[in-house]
């Protein structure tokens, strides 16, 4: 007999007090009730014969029941011990349940199920049945983050809600992350298996794992089509326009087809069926697009009769349309009519214009542009240099070149877009010494540099190395459009684009509130994101869109956007083991104790009938 409760030798003075109680209370004398009788010579003359013949039983049916409750006591006091048969093993096991609900466990492949993670929850609820009484679990899930969701319990009772509301998470996986986690929680401890729910889909193990793994692989197929990139942009020319870029991947084994839908404010504006080959990416352009709305959705059906798309959490993508804003341009000239015109006169800009005595280089704008002036850059980020001079240029003037003639250009660069430069007549141009930082845009057939651009610093420079006044450049209509495209350039993603967020990381998103601000999200989500140095902070796990109920009532978008997670082909973690939940149930019996509790109320039962049959008392 083993014994694995309360330490013997305080269940041994235990029971001997509750005993000493006992004895104390039979000992006692019984005080009787005084009864009144109409002739009491006759009934004492009664009750003395009765008690001749009684004394004997009375003082046994007393002992009886004395022992019965020492019995009693006994039985449960034994029941402390919790006692088990010597041939009863008795090795607990100490089991970590990693459930993993990231994106790839919402495909539908599954048989049985609803989803990759339902099969992966009813089979974490049978290992948590099968537990022995020894055993003890702990369950987490992970995707980009681990979040143990108890300690190591053996109560089933504690385990099985906390299993039922695992919910998938349209994030990432961190299988080492995970598997890290768990080799320190078993750290330690004896007879320890980690047990891991997952589909095996997203990045690799990058790190080798020492413990008992086993792997229990969760989804039966491969394809997919997922949207992955959806970006809008407004136009710098005409800010009522503005332009779509799709991209959605095929992840089957052939070619697809499929359609891409164009939402705006929750009401189709386009439909675009499209063939993608196999495990290839198509990427599509929408061009002037003019529909009224701000918050935009991509979505993908698959039209492929025998196909079928398991994972709905990738086909829809979302994205904001960037508010209308002026670019505000400070332009720092003596005077130039031709520099003056193209850009007063385009409504998407705010021109202000100032001398070179007024330049106040703390004054922030979205472009700056120099007229034969170089004054010292300030705070600004982009500059437009034509014809510098002086020591603050960003190049260094060598010789000055008469009658330079455009021959080389960098044709598909973005600032030569819809003109030619090839035909234009320079009187003169400055021969500007060039670094490794400079990209030469257009140059003469003798290697004079025209327009050239420079990435440094964390500022953009444009330069042109004549004066317009003195070419016939003003006088085409390549010019305004020229200005159009330098704005374009500098302005890049940052001025007509909104950034978009990917789920599964934790959002820093500019905030005029303060301490907290409420953040309603998709499916009725409410979040109270602490707001630290104008940010608030918070974690986005759903793709849609977000909205901070701030003074600005902004709103962010989100999506999943994630190749690997994408790619939901089960496989393999730990090939070696493929046994799956065999031999982990262990045969449940009813314990020793609690034989021993019922025994102890079948005897306070059998006490209970005899004092009410007057048989102990």
């Amino acid at each position: 007999m083993q014994f694995t409760g309360m330490d013997i030798n305080s269940v041994v003075t235990l029971a001997a007090l509750v005993g000493l109680a006992i004895t104390i209370l039979y000992v006692l004398k019984l005080r009787k009730r005084r009864v009144e009788v109409p002739f009491s010579p006759l009934w004492q003359m009664v009750l003395t014969e009765q008690k001749k013949s009684n004394d004997l039983w009375q003082r046994l049916r007393r002992i009886l029941s004395w022992l019965l409750y020492l019995l009693i006591a006994g039985l449960l006091a034994f029941s402390l011990l919790d006692p088990h048969w010597g041939t009863e093993s008795l090795d607990g096991r100490h089991l970590v349940l990693l459930v993993d609900n990231s994106a790839s466990m919402g495909a539908t492949d599954v048989s049985g199920a609803v989803d990759r993670l339902d099969l992966a929850k009813r089979k974490a609820r049978e290992v948590v049945s099968g537990l022995g009484p020894q055993d003890r679990a702990m369950l987490v899930t992970f995707n980009d983050q681990v979040r143990p969701l108890s300690p190591f319990v053996a109560e089933t009772s504690i385990l099985e809600p906390l299993i039922s509301g695992i919910q998938v998470s349209a994030t990432g996986t961190s299988y080492d992350e995970a598997l890290r986690f768990a080799q320190n929680a078993v750290e330690g401890r004896e007879n320890a298996e980690i047990l891991l729910f997952s589909d095996g889909a997203g990045p690799d193990l990058t790190q080798e794992f020492e413990g008992n793994l086993r792997h229990v692989k969760i989804g039966e197929t491969v394809g997919n089509l997922a949207v992955t990139a959806f970006n809008v942009r407004r136009y710098i020319s005409n800010k009522l326009d503005f332009e779509l870029f799709v991209g959605v991947r095929n992840y089957f084994e052939r070619p697809i087809e499929a359609e891409i839908e164009i939402w705006a404010d929750g009401a189709l504006v386009d439909t675009k069926p499209v063939e993608i080959p196999a495990q290839d990416v198509y990427q599509g352009y929408y061009p002037s697009q003019a529909v009224s709305g701000e918050k935009l959705e991509a979505r993908v059906r698959l039209k492929s009769r025998d196909a079928r798309d398991i994972l709905p959490l990738d086909d829809r993508a979302y994205a904001l349309l960037p508010p209308i804003r002026k670019t505000s341009v400070l332009l720092v000239t003596e005077g130039n009519l031709y520099l003056e015109g193209p850009l007063l006169l385009n409504p998407n800009l705010d021109v202000t214009q100032v001398t070179p005595e007024a330049y106040n280089p703390e004054a922030r704008y979205d472009v700056v542009v120099f007229d034969r002036v170089a004054p010292p850059q300030g705070v600004s980020r982009n500059y437009f240099y034509l014809s510098p001079t002086g020591e603050n240029s960003p190049w260094q003037i060598t010789r000055t070149v008469n009658d330079p003639i455009i021959e080389r250009i960098s044709k598909g660069n973005p600032l030569l877009r819809w003109i030619t430069l090839t035909d234009v007549n320079i009187g003169q141009a400055d021969q500007w010494r060039t670094t490794n930082e400079d990209t030469i845009i257009a140059a003469s057939e003798s290697g004079v540099p025209i327009l050239v651009s420079r990435v440094s610093e964390g500022k953009q420079l444009l330069g042109l190395s004549f004066d317009v006044r003195n070419s016939d450049l003003p006088l085409r209509v390549a010019f305004p459009v020229l200005l159009i495209n330098a704005i374009d350039w500098f302005m890049g993603d940052d001025g007509t684009l909104v950034e978009g967020y990917k789920t599964g990381e934790t959002w820093a998103v500019e905030t005029s509130a303060e301490g907290t601000v409420v953040v309603l999200g998709p499916q009725g989500v409410q979040i109270d994101a602490p707001v630290f140095e104008r940010r608030a902070t918070f974690y986005g796990e759903v793709p849609g869109f977000y909205e901070l109920q701030d003074p600005a009532k902004q709103t962010i978008a989100a999506n999943l956007a994630n190749f690997e997670e994408s790619a939901i082909a089960p496989k393999e973690l730990t090939p070696e083991r493929q046994d799956g939940l065999d031999n982990l149930s262990r045969e449940k019996s009813m314990d020793p104790w609690i034989w021993l509790v019922l025994a102890a109320l079948a005897l306070l039962l059998v006490e209970w009938f005899t004092y009410n049959r007057r048989m102990t008392v």
